[in-house]
């Protein structure tokens, strides 16, 4: 270690070591055993803290008099009285490990756990505690600490050195960010998120990526879905997802605290396990110690909850990752603490009824059941039903609907989310992190920090490396491999540069997009992309794509300028490029290279085009997008080239013509001809609600119809027609049924088009390879039915958590996923009846996926196919 290490270790472990005052210590049980992430707060101020993973702690305060309470998962609360003077004082509790009493069960109906009527209760006065508080501020200590401690030998192989040099991570190397964020909350959903500082080791290819700072946790166990689709145990629908038992109460403070076992009825749904702790006759939760598993990964969420102002509010939080999955094993830990509350009470959802469950007091329910409940009046320690908790907060939540709209506030916002970066959060001093760290580091994560050398002094001349960004150096390699240079200030909330140039080689997209077909022979392509970006708000690309078919000897090239800003684009392209009959791109490139090549089956089928076209997107609002797309073309009928051979050459086959064959149109051959064509589509989404993120605006419409109007017209007089289009789209969110998508298409030409191009073509598969696209069938001719008529086709899927095989817990646990869907397609005028059923089984190998498809043709019986289906 050389001097400058040194000196930077040791003045990083006196800082952490020599604070003016306050407590510090370590938290254990009887047995001795440290208490990680114990809560620490000092009663009647706003002042606390938690232990680290060694259970320790340390909390600066004033010369003064305090009393001191400890709080951990499972043990009994207890509270110290200290006396602070200059110095530090030394206290390392002991907090006995909870004894809970079973006691008289008093609320149990014959044959049923009393956990379920606590739980009834509880789930009932969820939306309350939501509710409750109307806003508030609160300061916030948060601190990731992670490490990959192995990686296998087969990545070894594969990647080698390459993941360092990409990523800088360096295997058993401990890396930490922590910091201090400032929230305001205010209701129904809108939160302002400031770093006032923040420090990390990590390394700088990260730092670059964005994410030298973390967020605070805004997991709310008391909404239905709190972490991801993570369902959760107070959700409305949790009694079909999880068992309840009662393991007994104790009292703490005069509270009855009611422990509760949470059990999922079936494994890898979405679920958690692990123990709630519920305040009997608030409702509220007390503390909680969840788990739950994804693939090959575990993760546990403990939480704390402490009374302020008689809500009791998160205080400490948890997160652990275990992870083992692709080659790589390691952990990932985070933690929030949160003091400094200052909360604003809403008196109308502040309540404490005597809730009645209908299912124990069938009598006190039947009594109350004509009673009337007015959502103005005080419901404490009134009787209520379940049944009518639920009536009074759809009204109450209706009437402050009315009231946020009375005052001209946007009701259609759901959720409001800025972050804020203060501009000096890297560069606060020792004495603001002594004063205002609220979790002591590890020593592992001291050792961490001071290998790495990063903090802000030690990485000062990289910062401003970073914020004056030189020109890159080109390298002579870079003209195989490719490359993105960067250049000015990197955005430190982002991510990104504010601009960048990006080339693609021809090796790299020769690998993504193909390098042969049948009509150019083997070709290269190459790409370069200027990018400016200025935070979420605007974007501007421009573009060139270039091409040589080396047995055409022909070469293609397209240039396009993109901008966009807030709900709004355009796009501006011109070039002479190839392009398949059906604009969708229904044959993937790695299928058409692996048919053309080994089979000798050549389903691309192409043109060319010297084109010029625009393009604008504008979303109105919330519920109404237009897009519309005007291109002038000139268009070039191809053929394959003379002579041109696959890998595998059979004597008996020979390649199909790039004409595609039609029922309606004998032959499909054109002249070279030009085209003005609009394309003009209508979205109407009538019960989408929207979010904002940073002050920009996004829809959210889960769950609700997506409707949408397209018109196609060809406005030249040699290629003249007009098609509409309408379609419907939902996503139904069906619980323990999975989730069912649904789309259905139905259009005609008003005139028909004289170019077989212009038909309307169908999404086909002819490969053993499924597309990506969910308006694609598994086996359908690619031009077979193209049609001027009209037309009709529904794809429908539903996803199952647990099905057939996945009734088997080791592989739903593994990772597999099954599913069922159903393709219909009619057309009209060549009387084409297509169904298509099948069952799919992906997360084989954490890769691909097998679907088995059959096929009927006007009612008959047509063919069994396997499709294979790579992860995106």
């Amino acid at each position: 270690m050389n001097l400058t290490r040194t000196l930077f270790f040791l003045i990083l472990f006196i800082s952490f070591n020599s604070l003016a005052g306050g407590i510090r210590g370590t938290i254990k049980n009887t047995r001795g055993e440290v208490l990680p992430f114990a809560s620490i707060i000092v009663k009647s101020t706003q002042r606390g803290t938690m232990a680290n993973e060694d259970g320790k702690y340390e909390l600066a305060l004033q010369p003064g008099s305090y009393e001191i309470i400890f709080q951990y998962l499972g043990h009994k609360t207890i509270t110290k009285t200290v006396e602070v003077k200059e110095a530090f004082v030394t206290l390392d509790p002991v907090l006995e490990e909870q004894s809970v009493s079973l006691g008289e069960v008093k609320f149990s109906a014959k044959g049923e756990d009393a956990a379920l009527t606590i739980m009834r209760k509880t789930i009932s006065m969820a939306r309350f505690k939501i509710l409750e508080i109307n806003n508030y501020t609160a300061r916030t200590y948060v601190k990731g600490t992670g490490q990959v401690s192995d990686v296998s030998s087969l990545m070894k192989f594969i990647a080698g050195k390459k993941i360092e040099k990409e990523t800088g991570i360096k295997i058993g190397q401990v890396y930490v960010l922590e910091s201090i964020n400032d929230i305001n909350f205010k209701q129904p959903s809108s939160v302002n998120e400031k770093v006032v500082s923040a420090r990390n080791n990590l390394p700088k290819q990260l730092k670059d990526a964005g994410g030298d700072f973390l967020s605070s946790s805004r997991v709310n166990i008391y909404n239905p879905k709190p972490f991801g689709d993570m369902v959760s145990p107070l959700s409305p629908v949790a009694l079909s997802y999880y068992k309840f038992k009662y393991e007994g109460f104790f009292v703490e403070n005069g509270l009855t605290i009611n422990k509760i076992r949470v059990t999922p009825k079936s494994k890898n749904d979405n679920v958690f396990e692990g123990t709630m702790n519920i305040i009997e006759d608030s409702w509220y939760i007390h503390s909680l110690d969840l788990k739950f598993k994804t693939d090959d990964n575990q993760s546990s969420i403990k939480m704390i909850f402490s009374p302020n102002q008689e809500i009791w509010v998160p205080v400490s939080y948890s997160y652990r990752l275990d992870f083992d999955q692709l080659g790589f094993k390691g952990f990932f830990n985070y933690v929030t603490n949160i003091r400094n509350y200052n909360i604003t009470v809403n008196s109308k959802y502040h309540q404490k009824p005597v809730v009645i469950d209908e299912k124990i007091d069938k009598i006190e329910a039947q009594a109350l059941k004509s009673e009337k409940i007015d959502a103005k009046i005080a419901l404490k320690q009134k009787q209520l039903t379940r049944k009518q908790l639920s009536k009074f907060l759809k009204e109450a939540e209706k009437e402050d609907k009315k009231e946020r709209k009375e005052k001209g506030e946007d009701v259609a916002i759901v959720r409001s989310y800025n972050m804020e970066v203060d501009s000096l959060y890297r560069k606060k001093p020792n004495n603001f992190w002594n004063e205002e760290r609220q979790v002591p580091l590890t020593e592992l994560e001291i050792k961490g920090y001071a290998q790495a050398d990063s903090l802000d002094k030690a990485n000062e001349g990289n910062f401003k490396k970073d914020s004056i960004k030189s020109l890159p150096k080109f390298k002579f390699l870079q003209i195989l491999e490719g490359k993105t240079y960067n250049y000015g200030q990197r955005d430190s909330f982002y991510g990104f540069y504010n601009q960048s140039l990006t080339y693609s080689s021809p090796i790299t997209q020769s690998i993504g997009t193909g390098f042969v077909n049948t009509v150019d022979g083997y070709y290269l392509q190459a790409s370069l992309n200027y990018e400016t970006r200025l935070k979420n708000i605007k974007r501007t690309n421009l573009y060139a794509d270039l091409k040589y078919a080396l047995g055409r000897e022909a070469f293609n090239w397209k240039l396009g300028y993109y901008y966009l800003k807030n709900q709004h684009s355009y796009q501006i392209q011109a070039g002479k490029f190839i392009q398949q009959y059906n604009a969708n791109n229904p044959i993937q490139n790695a299928a058409n290279l692996v048919y053309t090549m080994l089979l000798e089956e050549n389903y691309l089928k192409i043109y060319e085009k010297d084109f010029i076209d625009f393009t604008y997107r504008n979303r109105f609002s919330e519920k109404v997008t237009f897009n519309t797309n005007i291109e002038f073309a000139n268009r070039k009928q191809l053929q394959n080239l003379e002579g041109f051979k696959p890998w595998i050459d059979s004597k008996e086959k020979d390649f199909s013509s790039n004409v595609p064959q039609n029922l309606e149109m004998s032959d499909t051959q054109f002249k070279t001809h030009s085209t003005l064509i609009a394309d003009i589509d209508l979205v109407w989404r009538p019960f989408a609600k929207k979010q904002k993120y940073n002050n920009r605006e996004y829809t959210i419409n889960t769950g609700n119809p997506f409707l949408k109007l397209k018109s196609v017209t060809g406005m030249l007089s040699e290629s003249s027609f007009s098609r509409l289009q309408g379609s419907y789209e939902q996503f139904f969110e069906l619980e323990k049924l999975g989730d069912l998508h649904f789309l259905a298409n139905y259009g005609g030409f008003l005139k028909k088009p004289d170019y077989f191009i212009d038909y309307r073509h169908f999404n086909g598969n002819q490969t053993i390879l499924r597309s990506f696209r969910f308006d694609a069938f598994r086996n359908l001719n690619y031009y077979l039915h193209s049609t001027t008529g009209n037309y009709l086709e529904v794809f429908a899927q539903n996803d199952f958590p647990k099905f057939l095989l996945t009734q088997i817990t080791p592989l739903r646990v593994y990772g597999l996923k099954e599913s069922i869907f159903a393709n219909y397609l009619n057309v009209a005028k060549q009387d084409f009846n297509y169904i298509e059923v099948g069952y799919g089984l992906t997360g084989i190998g954490k890769l691909f996926g097998l679907e088995v498809v059959g096929s009927f043709v006007n009612g008959k019986y047509d063919a069994t196919v396997l499709r294979i289906k790579f992860n995106k």
